[in-house]
């Protein structure tokens, strides 16, 4: 199961903070005490891979508190969405009765009082890939030539009737890729034309049929209508057998390199421990638990056979009790040795675990070959580091922050995560903060790499942790006017509330504005996020047709909107002398941009100012406008979708004016409120489809982002010599 988007609301300082969607990689950037830690905490607790507890004294609203014992924790702090892979939603389709696209997708809920709730997201089909179809008649023809039926009918049944469902085949494989409510009526009416036509007193063809086709059929069409989906109790232990479990981590939990055993073995008994008592108890449980011996055996293992001091008494008459003798016993030969036993046992045991963590951190860590080493030694239990570099062991406290806190972590997934690393969240609670700058930037492509195989949620204020190639996967994070947490995936500037959050956000773009002079690249500013991610599109379609001739990377960097623009011109400016390209919209703000920066800084280079409506027409036109105006239509039609579809947006759309324009009208017409991150949420679901739109892509606009690629690589051969 993916994470698509989770929400939390009265959770600590966290009122409500709107749906966040989730990436691969996720970043919730934000100044200190602005909500981040709470957001993960929250989320952790959905379904901790520790089995950490929810506490409503630590957990719920201070402010609001006093009215806790009015709801008996029965409110919801966290809600989630997931989407099912195609198996899980099959299972889920065979228990419930229900079609499996309706099983795609899962809201799960968690209360204070730890109750759970499941929601189907969706009680109704919009649309149904045409695949279903293809794949269901495809499947017919097999199960028809595999019963009896062949054997039964005479050769020119067969014929027509293999024939017939070829022909509908070809006739679903023309359609659109989604398939309306019509289209399997339609296809449904077809089979029981063909059927009453040509066999309607073949009673074993009619229920071949009926069983295979018609019963299905029906099943998808019911799909398409509104239905009253209660999630069932067997669904439900499906769906929390696959749920991720959630691993969090903070540098609070960061393991010392001595540990005082008898203390350890206090404070697991605890209940009363606070935040950070309890983050390193949690660590030195998952230590132990991946040496594989709890402290009290290695205290056990390591006993002394020591000489023993006894006392002979005597009683009188009266029960008194008196010392009479006293004298040292040494210890037994065979106590002796059966503590040597123990000890060696003990050592062993360390050394094959300390082995085992040496090659497992081996994999994961690329900055250095370390090798680690677990000793006990009496009450104490240290941990030794060495590495290839200084073979001398030091203690891991010895060792620098960013290690210990990498070695901590490390232990906290392999171990909850059961060393299988599959079906885990990460929840990084400002991770690296003690590395180098350039270590931090290492670990951007460290998470990338584990993202691969366990999506991460990350906090941070550190512009070398924000990926600029990673923006749509980064939130801001900022306190409101009233105190209360915000999160919004808007990385304008344009709050000053929020100034403080977005500014490690414009720093990272600063940083890799740099870093892209450094490796030969060729930056183009765009305004926004969307336009990044529409231009990325079409560069991968230019690409695969071999039509990109420039020898240098172009990268598109967004800047924030307009306003954003002259303070990246002048950071790239301030290294070779040499202007970047700028890629403006036609609307009115990028005209008056473009007409400041030909007036000042482009003076003397207004060609590097390129202009949407130079690709298109005069008009307000945007980088949306580049893109499949009926798909793109399409795509806000299902996010902002009516109850009576001929007043849907893909329905009343205007193809030769400006879309967004359009976009935004209709939804103020219509009482939809559009988010400050709406253009790019639907650049993401263009993002997903891009292979589906680009077959429905014309010719002539393929041929218009071609000539706009080979106006940047023409115009930036052209400025270098």
């Amino acid at each position: 199961m993916k994470l698509i988007k989770f929400k939390v609301e009265n959770f600590r300082s966290v009122d409500n903070s709107d749906w966040i969607k989730a990436e691969d990689v996720t970043c919730l950037v934000g100044t200190n005490e602005s909500g981040k830690t709470n957001l993960l905490i929250a989320l952790w607790k959905l379904n901790p891979a520790n089995n950490e507890p929810i506490i409503p004294l630590d957990d719920y609203p201070r402010k609001k508190y006093h009215s806790y014992k009015q709801t008996n924790g029965d409110e919801v702090f966290i809600s989630a969405e997931f989407e099912i892979d195609s198996t899980t939603a099959i299972g889920l389709s065979k228990n419930s009765g229900w079609h499996e696209d309706l099983m795609k997708q899962i809201i799960v809920k968690r209360k204070y009082n730890g109750e759970y709730i499941y929601e189907y997201t969706k009680n109704r089909l919009d649309n149904i890939e045409k695949s279903h179809l293809t794949d269901l008649l495809d499947n017919i023809i097999i199960d028809y030539n595999s019963s009896e039926l062949p054997n039964k009918e005479d050769d020119e049944t067969n014929k027509s009737i293999t024939n017939f469902i070829n022909e509908e085949i070809i006739n679903v494989s023309a359609k659109n890729n989604e398939l309306s409510r019509q289209d399997i009526l339609d296809i449904k009416k077809n089979f029981t034309t063909f059927i009453e036509t040509n066999y309607k007193l073949k009673i074993n063809l009619n229920l071949f049929f009926d069983n295979n086709l018609f019963l299905k059929l029906d099943k998808v069409i019911s799909a398409f209508d509104a239905n009253d989906l209660a999630v069932s109790d067997e669904c439900k232990n499906i769906i929390k057998s696959k749920l991720p479990k959630f691993v969090y981590y903070s540098d609070y939990g960061n393991l010392d390199s001595e540990i005082y055993l008898p203390h350890v073995i206090e404070n697991f008994g605890r209940e009363d421990l606070g935040t950070r008592e309890r983050a390193k108890s949690r660590s030195l449980k998952v230590l132990f638990e991946f040496v594989n011996l709890l402290p009290e055996q290695i205290l056990e293992l390591g006993k002394e056979a020591y000489p023993v001091k006894i006392i002979e008494q005597t009683k009188d008459t009266y029960n008194r009790i008196t010392n009479t003798k006293e004298r040292i016993e040494k210890p037994k030969d065979v106590d002796i040795e059966a503590e040597s036993k123990k000890k060696r046992e003990r050592e062993i045991l360390l050394q094959s675990a300390s082995t085992s963590l040496t090659q497992k951190f081996k994999e994961w860590w690329k900055q250095g070959a370390y090798k680690f080493r677990f000793q006990a030694d009496g009450n104490h239990f240290r941990i030794w580091v060495s590495d290839d570099k200084r073979l001398e062991e030091i203690e891991l406290e010895g060792r620098s922050k960013g290690l210990q806190w990498f070695f901590s972590f490390f232990l906290i997934f392999l171990v909850e995560s059961k060393d299988t690393h599959s079906n885990c969240i990460l929840l990084l609670d400002e991770p690296g903060i003690s590395l180098h700058p350039m270590a931090q930037m290492d670990l951007i492509n460290f998470f990338n790499s584990l993202s691969k195989e366990n999506q991460l949620i990350y906090t941070t204020h550190s512009p070398f942790l924000v990926s600029p190639n990673n923006l749509s996967g980064v939130h801001a994070m900022y306190v409101g006017e009233n105190g209360e947490s915000v999160v919004s995936p808007d990385l304008r500037s344009n709050k000053k509330i929020a100034e403080k959050s977005i500014y490690p956000i414009h720093a990272a773009i600063g940083i890799t504005v740099s870093e892209t002079l450094l490796y030969g690249c060729q930056p183009v500013l765009v305004e926004g996020i969307s336009d990044q991610i529409y231009l990325q599109l079409i560069k991968k379609y230019v690409l695969s047709q071999g039509k990109y001739v420039n020898d240098k990377e172009i990268v598109f960097i967004p800047t924030g909107g307009v306003k954003g623009m002259s303070p990246v011109i002048k950071i790239l400016c301030g290294r070779d002398n040499e202007l970047p390209f700028v890629l403006l919209d036609s609307d009115k703000p990028g005209m008056e941009k473009q007409k400041q920066l030909q007036k000042d800084l482009y003076v003397d280079n207004k060609d590097k100012i390129l202009s949407i409506s130079t690709f298109i027409n005069d008009g307000e036109y945007e980088i949306e406008d580049l893109m499949p105006i009926e798909e793109l239509a399409r795509t806000f039609s299902k996010q902002y979708r009516r109850v009576n579809s001929e007043d849907d947006f893909d329905y009343s759309y205007q193809r030769d004016k400006p879309i967004v324009n359009q976009m935004e009208e209709y939804a103020k017409k219509n009482g939809n409120t559009l988010s400050e991150g709406w253009k790019v949420d639907l650049a993401k679901e263009c993002q997903k489809s891009f292979d589906r739109i680009l077959e429905k892509t014309s010719d002539e606009l393929k041929n218009k982002w071609i000539v706009l690629f080979d106006k940047i690589t023409n115009d930036i051969t052209k400025n270098r010599h």
